[in-house]
């Protein structure tokens, strides 16, 4: 008997879920250069408070539910799944590596996670666990930064066409990105979020239904990012030359 309304209770729970999952079209991957937090705040970026430091790379910043019917993503869409850090326990290093604010003042991790998965994870009809692991593996498989070295766009201080960059995550993905930008030294734009689109099962990269409107002239910034720059405030000398 206990078995069977072992059973009963789980049927009635995954009913609950199902009826409160909310439709959507796609999921927007959007990853962080993090050297454009480093162009802004006086050129301050900063370590997370309980957090490793970031890999020297494009960083996961949000996996948002879209909803083109609303052309906005879904937001808080159920309450029934608190937060519980203990559940990401398996992927905790590719969090601290690939999942960090390195906004100043310096922010936590946690708290970082946790506004994630209230805002969108809820409405992503993943759990938690999955949710995190779905936006580190589809991050992995992107490989931005080397899609765009692929191309010869290189985190440099060069000025590189916005269009090129869009080509090269192209090349490699097979669909286009949004691309945003900005405004750092240099009175110029510079590289800051890619936006990539996400079939709703979590795993297949799509041509975006929608994208966002970019913030970037035809030529942008490509900024370095190296972890001695945490913590660290930089002068940028007005007289260098930009290609």
């Amino acid at each position: 008997m206990a078995a069977r309304g072992t059973i009963t209770l789980c049927l009635i729970l995954g009913l609950l879920a199902a009826a409160n999952a909310v439709p959507f079209d796609f999921f927007y991957l959007v990853l962080k250069w993090p050297g454009s937090s480093c162009t802004v705040s006086d050129g301050k970026c900063c370590v997370p408070k309980d957090g490793g430091y970031p890999a020297e790379d494009f960083l996961v910043e949000s996996f948002q539910p879209f909803d083109v019917s609303i052309n906005k993503p879904l937001v808080s869409c159920r309450n029934s799944e608190p937060f519980d850090i203990d559940k990401l326990d398996p992927i905790e290093n590719s969090i601290n590596n690939y999942w960090s604010n390195i906004a100043c003042p310096p922010s936590s991790t946690v708290s970082t996670l946790k506004s994630a998965w209230k805002s969108y994870g809820v409405c992503s009809r993943l759990e938690q666990l999955d949710y995190f692991k779905a936006a580190l593996e589809l991050r992995t498989q992107a490989d931005v930064l080397g899609a765009l070295t692929d191309q010869g766009i290189m985190p440099v201080l060069d000025m590189y066409s916005l269009d090129k960059i869009k080509w090269a995550v192209k090349q490699k993905l097979g669909v286009t990105p949004g691309v945003l930008c900005n405004d750092g030294p240099f009175a110029k734009q510079h590289l800051d979020k890619v936006y990539i689109c996400v079939d709703t099962d979590a795993k297949t990269f799509i041509e975006c239904p929608k994208l966002p409107a970019t913030t970037c002239t035809e030529s942008i910034i490509f900024h370095p990012f190296y972890t001695w720059m945490l913590n660290g405030t930089f002068a940028y000398d007005s007289k260098i030359m930009l290609n």
